[in-house]
Order: C-alpha cells, then sequence, then structure tokens
C-alpha cells in the first residue's frame, strides 16, 4: 500500500507518523487498499485560518473518500479519518452481508434437497 501526505506548511516527524499509524489501521476493515492519499490545504472553506483535510483510499470498486475542516490540522484529519473508517466498516458489513445471506439460500436448498 502507497501512502502519501501533501500538505503546505511542515508536519512533524511525529505527527507523520500519528496518520501513518492510523492509516494502517484501516487494514483491518479493508485488506485490499492500494493507495492512500492524505491531503491538507489551508484556509479552504468559511472558518478562517482553517485547515481542510482530505483522504482519499484507492479500493477495488469505487474510492473512499472524506474531508473536514478544522482549525487544527490533526483534528481536521481525525474527522476525515472517521467518516473513511464508517465507509470501510459499512462496506466490509455489507459485503460480509451479502456472503451470508448467499450462504443461507445455499443452506435452505441444500437442505430441500
Amino acid at each position: 500500500m502507497i501512502t502519501t501526505i501533501e500538505t503546505p506548511f511542515t508536519l512533524s516527524d511525529a505527527d507523520r507518523e500519528y496518520i501513518n499509524a492510523k492509516i494502517n489501521d484501516l487494514t483491518k476493515f479493508e485488506k485490499r487498499m492500494t493507495q492512500v492519499n492524505v491531503f491538507f490545504k489551508k484556509g479552504d472553506g468559511k472558518i478562517p485560518d482553517s485547515v481542510l483535510a482530505e483522504i482519499r483510499i484507492r479500493v477495488p470498486g469505487s474510492d473512499v473518500f472524506a474531508e473536514n475542516t478544522e482549525q487544527d490540522a490533526l483534528k481536521a484529519f481525525g474527522e476525515a479519518y472517521n467518516a473513511v473508517k464508517r465507509q470501510l466498516k459499512d462496506r466490509r458489513d455489507q459485503l460480509n452481508d451479502h456472503r451470508s445471506e448467499v450462504k443461507e439460500i445455499s443452506a435452505i436448498v441444500n437442505d430441500n434437497m
């Protein structure tokens, strides 16, 4: 998995490690992630001196994307991270629910034969 972090300002090494650790935790919910892009933009939004954090995750099918604007870059990242995590959990649950319905139908068909 390739992770890129782009910022118009300097992030400390500790902040970069924190972001990378959070991104690596997402593999619990989706192991097929191929690329993760984290973008920060300054002054983008209605709040003066705000920071916009965007996270885009490339997975088979459609990408997972979330963004958030806050005064603090890591807080904006945290909120966007929570949204992406929720989307990945929902995708995983949909796949598992779909598979369980197929298993139930197979069990019914096999029991009736």
